[in-house]
């Protein structure tokens, strides 16, 4: 609302000095006559020249009314302390209620804290943006999604701090390592070789070949009232089975390797923005890998509602690789005997045999392990 005046003019060649005013486009409104001259409204930012301008006319001119938000305010700024005072409740008000100041994660290991920290930067919640509740429970639930060994997760906010407190997953007591909800079916196939049921019902038998995907161990079974029970069932079947695994390699690509040249981009965040304080030049970069890190700043350990994004550019150039034969093989064999290391219901392995095939532009390789399996995994 624009700030106006009402003033009455009076004695003098009012009607002239209206005429004049007019002729100068000077706004006025709501001319009214009185008994000494006339009314009318003006705006206040005119007034002192209207009021200089009555001279020359012999007019005198007096202010009756104002209107407008400048006026309705203007006692209130004469007194800096209390406009000081209101305007620091409202920043308070919004700086500590909405705005993230710092976070603190709780958690068993530095492992979790880095995988939170950096799950909760990628949905663009750091320290200086603005809290939001709809994002803090969708952010609960990729914690328990993407992050492992977390068993329950909290996520308040309260005077500028967001605390993150996530509890470690409770690990299964050793008798109850091998409990499943469900039957308990054959892994692969094989010649059972040690049976040990500790709950449910089985009717398979020490020497008995198996199949992969045979129930070995079911959840249900009849009990002598003829009554169906349910439990969870729990077992150790150890069987000799024969496994291949298999791995490919090229022997001819083309990757893109970093050249060694970098350029870095820093960025100040605040309050959803960002600022950049160092702009990087990758006009001549056609392949780049990025590789971003993020801090929040602190002055004499007084945390700040600022983050600082630092992200490193490097160039790639395509480079052609090629393997003989020999080398593919090499390769090839590390990954399956990785493979065969990393699989945890092999037990005991008897014998293991290798063979190879080259097909155009890639070897495959195929290793045959016959060994004991524990086939519940």
């Amino acid at each position: 609302m624009l700030a106006k005046i009402k003033i009455e003019i009076i004695s003098g060649l009012y009607e002239d000095f209206i005429n004049c005013l007019v002729e100068k486009e000077i706004y006025i409104s709501s001319v009214m006559s009185t008994d000494f001259g006339v009314t009318c409204i003006c705006m206040a930012k005119d007034y002192a020249h209207i009021a200089r301008l009555a001279k020359k006319f012999q007019c005198r001119t007096k202010i009756c009314k104002r209107k407008g938000v400048y006026y309705l305010f203007k006692g209130i700024v004469k007194r800096k302390s209390v406009a000081v005072a209101v305007c620091s409740v409202f920043i308070y008000i919004f700086l500590f209620t909405k705005l993230i100041w710092r976070i603190e994660i709780i958690s068993p290991n530095q492992q979790i804290n880095q995988s939170v920290y950096n799950l909760l930067y990628n949905n663009q919640v750091y320290a200086g943006a603005v809290f939001s509740q709809e994002k803090n429970q969708n952010i609960i639930q990729q914690i328990f999604m993407s992050v492992e060994d977390v068993g329950y997760v909290t996520l308040n906010f309260y005077k500028g701090t967001l605390t993150c407190k996530i509890d470690p997953v409770q690990e299964k007591m050793l008798y109850l390592e091998k409990a499943s909800t469900g039957n308990i079916v054959a892994s692969q196939n094989g010649v059972i070789e040690d049976l040990r049921v500790y709950s449910g019902f089985s009717d398979v038998k020490i020497g008995q070949t198996v199949e992969k995907g045979q129930i070995l161990v079911s959840a249900t079974y009849i009990d002598r009232n003829g009554k169906l029970q349910q439990v969870m069932p729990r077992a150790y079947i150890k069987a000799h089975c024969v496994k291949k695994y298999t791995a490919q390699i090229e022997m001819e690509k083309e990757i893109y390797l970093r050249t060694g040249e970098s350029t870095e981009g820093i960025f100040l965040k605040a309050l959803g923005k960002d600022i950049t304080l160092k702009r990087e030049n990758i006009s001549d970069y056609i392949n780049y890998d990025t590789e971003k890190s993020f801090k929040y700043i602190s002055i004499l350990g007084f945390k700040l509602p600022f983050t600082v994004e630092k992200a490193i550019y490097y160039k790639k150039e395509a480079t052609y690789i090629t393997k003989d034969e020999q080398t593919a093989y090499s390769a090839a064999k590390n990954i399956v005997d990785t493979m065969i290391k990393n699989d945890i219901s092999l037990e005991e392995t008897d014998w293991q045999d290798y063979s190879y095939t080259v097909i155009g532009n890639q070897l495959t390789i195929e290793c045959t392990v016959q060994g004991h399996y524990d086939i519940t995994k």
